[in-house]
C-alpha cells in the first residue's frame, strides 16, 4: 500500500500536470497577447485622472448646439456660423464667435467632476476703475455660466429643466444680482433689440437688460402668476412636474446654494482661457434632475451640461458702459430666452445609479474600507448586469471595527470585507477596541492599489491653480491641530502671533510662491477630514512623525528654524502624544475654547464650538465633492434666532455659503480615486526642507509598492517613513478578506467577485466594470495571489471529504484547510469563468512586485489579466508536476525520511 506521503506527492504531480495542460490549452485558444490601452483615453493619467477620456468633446460656439449624440444640429447652428447672420440677436455673436470649449468626459458619468476648459474669448477684466471690479462680486461681463439639465431629447433641454438660480451661491453682492436668478425684466410689448436705442423695460429701465423674447410661449409660462412686469422661468422638477418652482428659488424644496452644482460666473483669464471642475449630480444627489436613474426602457436617464457665455451685451442691445459703477454690469438671467439662445449644450451619458436590478432583489453583501468604493461600485455594475440580477452584489463602506464584527459574527449579512489591514488588528492601535476573538479562517485576496492624498481647489484672483501644492510634515501637522487663527472659534492669547491660515504661513509661502495668500474672510482653511478611526489615518500621522522636528513640535511645541508657530496646548495634552509612536488613528478636534457672545435678541446663547467651525465630513467622496464645490460646511459669524439648532432649540449660526470663484481655497483628505474623479489637484508631499517632493502617480505608487513589506498576515504594508526613493508614502493595497466558513453559494459568489476584480476589473477606464482613475492596476504577483484565493474558495465550495474550516479564538488570518484538487484552475475575470480543472494548492506568500513594473504609463498591458492568470497556472502546474516527480524518487524519499525526528 502506498504511504500517505507517496499519495500526496502523486496528487501534487498529477494535479500540477493537469492544471498546466488545461491552462496551456486555453492560452493557445485565446492567442498571443496584443497591445491594449486604457479605455479612458491615452491622454488621461490613471492616478490623477487629469486629461481627456475617449468621450471628451471639443466644440466651437458656432457649432455649439449639439444633439443627444453630441453631433451639431445643422439647422440650429446655421445662423451662428453664417457670414451674414439674420437673427435680431446677431449683435451678440462677435463676443462668442471664437469661443472653443472642451469637456473632458461625456459618457459613463457618475457623481464626479468633469474638467471644462475654454479659450479664445475676451478676458473677464474690469472696464472701469470702480473699486469692486477686482473681486468676483464685481465681474461685469465676459464670463461663463454653467448648469446641469435633465433630458434626452435630440433638440436639447429647456431652461425649465435646469438647476440654476440659487441665491447666495456666489454673487451675493447687490451689484449684479440678476445673473444668478431665474428672473428678469420684461420689455414693453412689441420691443425688438437695438444696439443704438435699446428698448426699455416695463418699469422704464434700459440698463437692466429687459429681454424682448420673454415671457414667450413656454408651458408652464415664464411668468409667475400675478406678475406682469417681470419674467420668471420656472424650474420644473423631474420628480414633481406638476409643482414648478417660481420666483425666489432659494425657497424651493428642490435645490439650494448648498446642494446646487450651478456655476454663476466662471472667470476667463487675461490670456483668454479658463478652466474649472464642474460637479455632475446623479439622481441620488439631485432627485429633481434624476440623472442616471433607470427609466422604463431599462436605460439610465441622461442629462445635459449647458454653458451660457456672457459677453458685453444685454438681450435688449444695451452694451456695458465703461467708467460707470452702475452701468458696467450685466443684470439679466442666463435662462432668459435671448441669453439662452447663445448657449452651448453638451449631452452627458450617465452610468446607472446604483444597480441595474429591481429594488428588493436579494443581495450578496460586502463591506469595508471606503478607499476601494469607486472600484467596487464599478465592478458591481458590470457583475450585476452580466448576471441579469440572478447574483447581485452590494457594498457598504464601513469602519475597520465593523468589518471585524461582521466577519466574527456567524451568519452575518457580510462574509467579505475589503481591508488594508488584517481583520481584527485595529484593536491593537491606541484606543482600539474589540479584537480578533472568534474570527473564522480568513483568506486575503489583493484587489486594488491606491493611495490617500490631499486634494486642493484654489481659484483666486490670479485664476485656477493647477499645479500641485507642496506640503511638508510640519505644515500638515499644523493644519491638523488648529494652530491658525481662522481655525479657532475664539482668539486665545497663545495663537495671536500665529498666521491667519495655512496660506499665510511663511513656510507655506516659501514652498508655494505661485499660490496667493487667502485671507479674504475669516473662514477656516483647515483640511476637510473624516471622523473615523483607521490604519490609513494612522499612516498619515506616521508620515508626520517620520520628521523629527515635527514629532518634537507635536509633543511639546518645540520649534525649529522653519517653524515658529505656537502649538495648540489642547493637542499637546492628548494622550498618547501626537509625536510619539504608536501614532493615533483619527483626526481629533481637541481644542476646547469656545466663542461665547452671550444672549441673542431672541434669548438664545450665542456659543460656537470647534465642531461648529470645523465639522467632519462623512466619507472621502463627500470630502472631495465639498472641495470641488468650495463648500467647507462650517458655520459663519451670523446668528439667526429663527434657525433650529441641532439640539432642537431656536437660534443657531448661519452656515457659510460655498466659497466664491476667485476667492476659493478649500482642501481635504481623500483617496486618489475620489480626488481623480472630481479632478482635484493633488498635493506633493515633501520632506521638511521642502525637497524630495512626490505626488501620487503611476511611478510613485509603484515605487512605494516595491518597498512594501508583508505584515504578520502576509498583507503588504508601505512604511510612510521609507517608501523608497520617489515612492509615495501613503500608498495602500486593499484586500478582499473572505470568511471561509460561509455557505458554498457565498464562497462561489465571493470567488466570482474577486476573479472579476483581479481580471477584467483591472482594465483602466470609465465604463462600468473598468478600473477607475486613482487605482494602479494590480501587478502580476498580486493578481496571482488573488487568483489563488479564487481557486481555494471554489475548491472549498465543492470540497472532497476533508476537515472543514473552523473558527478560532486566535484570529486566524488565512485558510486553515488545504483545498482538494477540484476547483477552478484560473479565473479569467468573467462573471462565470469557463475554465475548470484540477489546481494545486497555492499559498498566500507575498512577493513584492518587480521593479520593471515601475513604468510611467499604465495604458499598455502586453499580457492581459487572463493570460497572466493562465501563465501563472502553467508555471505553478509545471512546478508541481516536476516537483512531484522529483520528490517521489527513491533517493529523495530516503533523504526526507532521515529528516523526520
Amino acid at each position: 500500500m502506498a504511504s500517505r506521503s507517496d499519495t500526496l506527492l502523486s496528487r501534487i504531480r498529477w494535479s500540477g500536470a493537469l492544471a498546466a495542460v488545461a491552462a496551456l490549452t486555453v492560452l493557445v485558444a485565446i492567442g498571443p497577447p496584443g497591445r491594449a490601452y486604457a479605455a479612458s483615453g491615452t491622454s488621461r493619467d490613471q492616478i490623477t485622472g487629469a486629461g481627456l477620456t475617449n468621450s471628451a468633446v471639443t466644440v466651437n460656439w458656432s457649432q455649439g448646439l449639439l444633439d443627444n449624440t453630441n453631433k451639431p444640429i445643422a439647422a440650429a447652428n446655421a445662423d451662428r456660423g453664417s457670414a451674414n447672420p439674420t437673427s435680431p440677436l446677431s449683435f451678440m455673436y462677435p463676443d462668442f464667435k471664437n469661443l472653443q470649449l472642451t469637456v473632458s468626459q461625456t459618457q459613463d458619468i457618475t457623481h464626479q467632476g468633469v474638467t471644462v476648459t475654454w479659450k479664445n474669448i475676451d478676458p473677464s477684466q474690469p472696464t472701469d476703475t470702480y473699486a469692486t471690479r477686482t473681486t468676483p462680486n464685481g465681474v461685469e461681463g465676459n464670463f461663463l455660466q454653467l448648469m446641469e439639465c435633465y433630458g434626452d431629447a435630440s433638440s436639447g433641454p429647456s431652461p425649465q429643466d435646469c438647476e440654476f438660480g440659487s441665491r447666495g451661491l456666489y454673487l451675493n453682492s447687490n451689484t449684479n444680482p440678476g445673473i444668478g436668478t431665474r428672473e428678469g425684466d420684461v420689455c414693453n410689448p412689441g420691443a425688438v433689440p437695438d444696439v443704438n436705442n435699446p428698448p426699455t423695460s416695463v418699469g422704464g429701465s434700459t440698463i437692466t437688460g429687459c429681454d424682448p423674447g420673454e415671457p414667450g410661449t413656454a408651458n408652464p409660462p415664464d411668468q409667475q402668476p400675478g406678475v406682469t412686469d417681470r419674467y420668471s422661468v420656472p424650474f420644473v422638477p423631474l420628480d414633481n412636474p406638476t409643482n414648478p418652482a417660481y420666483g425666489n428659488v432659494a425657497t424651493n424644496p428642490y435645490f439650494d446654494q448648498f446642494t446646487s452644482n450651478e456655476v454663476q460666473a466662471a472667470v476667463t483669464g487675461a490670456d483668454g482661457t479658463g478652466q474649472l471642475q464642474f460637479e455632475t449630480l446623479t439622481g441620488t444627489e439631485a432627485p429633481s434632475l434624476g440623472c442616471g436613474e433607470i427609466e422604463s426602457n431599462g436605460q439610465p436617464r441622461n442629462c445635459w451640461l449647458v454653458i451660457v457665455p456672457r459677453g458685453t451685451f444685454e438681450p435688449n442691445g444695451y452694451k456695458l458702459a465703461s467708467g460707470s459703477s452702475f452701468n458696467a454690469f450685466l443684470y439679466s438671467s442666463p435662462l432668459s430666452a435671448s441669453n439662452w439662445a447663445m448657449r452651448l449644450q453638451i449631452h452627458l451619458g450617465y452610468a446607472p445609479v446604483g444597480s441595474f436590478c429591481p429594488i428588493g432583489t436579494q443581495e450578496i453583501q460586502t463591506i469595508g474600507t471606503q478607499i476601494v468604493a469607486r472600484a467596487v461600485q464599478s465592478w458591481q455594475l458590470a457583475l450585476n448586469a452580466a448576471a441579469k440580477c440572478n447574483t447581485v452584489y452590494g457594498y457598504s463602506a464601513a469602519p475597520e471595527s465593523t468589518s471585524t464584527q461582521q466577519l466574527a459574527l456567524p451568519g452575518s449579512p457580510a462574509g467579505l470585507a475589503f481591508t488594508t489591514i488584517p481583520i481584527g488588528s485595529e484593536a491593537a492601535r491606541p484606543g482600539g477596541s474589540g479584537g480578533a476573538a472568534n474570527l473564522p479562517p480568513i483568506l486575503y485576496a489583493p484587489v486594488a492599489i491606491s493611495a490617500v492624498g490631499f486634494g486642493f481647489n484654489i481659484n483666486e484672483s490670479s485664476g485656477f491653480i493647477s499645479t500641485p501644492v507642496k506640503l511638508t510634515p510640519e505644515l500638515m501637522a499644523k493644519a491638523l491641530t488648529q494652530v491658525y487663527q481662522h481655525d479657532l472659534p475664539d482668539a486665545p492669547l497663545w495663537a495671536q502671533k500665529n498666521p491667519r491660515d495655512i496660506s499665510n504661513d511663511p513656510q507655506f509661502i516659501t514652498l508655494n510662491s505661485n499660490v496667493p495668500s487667502f485671507g479674504f474672510s475669516g473662514v477656516p482653511v483647515a483640511p476637510l477630514v473624516t471622523e473615523d478611526h483607521s490604519a490609513i489615518n494612522q499612516q498619515i500621522w506616521e508620515w508626520m512623525q517620520s520628521d523629527t522636528a515635527t514629532a518634537a513640535w507635536l509633543d511639546n511645541g518645540t520649534t525649529d528654524a522653519t517653524n515658529s508657530v505656537a502649538a495648540d496646548p489642547d493637542y499637546m495634552a492628548l494622550s498618547p502624544q501626537l509625536g510619539t509612536p504608536s501614532a493615533i488613528d483619527s483626526f481629533p478636534r481637541a481644542y476646547n475654547g469656545v466663542l461665547d457672545l452671550g444672549k441673542s435678541p431672541g434669548g438664545a446663547e450665542e456659543v460656537k464650538h470647534t465642531l461648529d467651525l470645523l465639522p467632519y465630513v462623512d466619507n472621502y467622496d463627500e470630502a472631495a465633492s465639498h472641495v470641488v464645490t468650495g463648500n467647507t460646511g462650517g458655520l459663519g459669524n451670523i446668528w439667526d434666532d429663527t434657525l433650529v439648532a441641532p439640539n432642537g432649540s431656536l437660534g443657531y449660526w448661519v452656515k457659510n455659503a460655498p466659497e466664491t470663484l476667485g476667492q476659493t481655497f478649500v482642501w481635504g483628505v481623500s483617496d486618489t480615486a475620489d480626488l481623480a474623479s472630481y479632478g482635484l489637484i493633488d498635493a506633493q508631499l515633501c520632506d521638511d526642507s521642502g525637497a524630495n517632493c512626490v505626488v501620487p502617480s503611476v511611478a510613485s505608487l509603484t515605487t512605494a509598492l516595491n518597498s512594501a513589506k508583508p505584515d504578520s498576515a502576509g498583507l503588504l504594508q508601505v512604511n510612510p517613513a521609507s517608501p523608497g526613493s520617489g515612492g509615495y508614502p501613503l500608498t495602500q493595497v486593499t484586500y478582499a478578506a473572505v470568511d471561509t466558513t460561509r455557505p458554498a453559494s457565498d464562497l462561489t459568489a465571493y470567488a466570482n467577485l474577486i476573479a472579476y476584480a483581479a481580471g477584467a476589473g483591472q482594465t483602466p477606464g470609465v465604463a462600468p466594470g473598468e478600473l477607475p482613475a486613482g487605482y494602479l492596476p494590480l501587478t502580476a504577483s498580486l493578481k496571482a495571489q488573488a487568483l489563488s484565493v479564487v481557486a481555494q474558495l471554489r475548491a472549498d465550495a465543492k470540497p472532497s471529504p476533508s476537515p472543514s474550516p473552523t473558527r478560532t479564538s486566535s484570529g486566524t488570518t488565512s485558510g486553515s484547510t488545504t483545498p482538494t484538487t477540484s476547483g477552478t484552475a484560473a479565473a479569467s475575470g468573467s462573471v462565470t469563468p469557463a475554465v475548470s480543472t484540477a489546481t494545486p494548492t497555492v499559498g498566500l506568500s507575498i512577493t513584492p512586485p518587480s521593479a520593471q513594473l515601475a513604468a510611467q504609463r499604465t495604458e499598455r498591458q502586453p499580457v492581459g489579466p487572463i493570460r497572466w492568470a493562465l501563465l501563472i497556472v502553467v508555471m505553478a502546474g509545471a512546478a508541481c508536476a516536476a516537483g512531484g516527480t522529483v520528490l517521489r524518487s527513491s533517493s529523495v524519499a530516503r533523504w526526507l525520511r532521515r529528516l523526520r525526528p
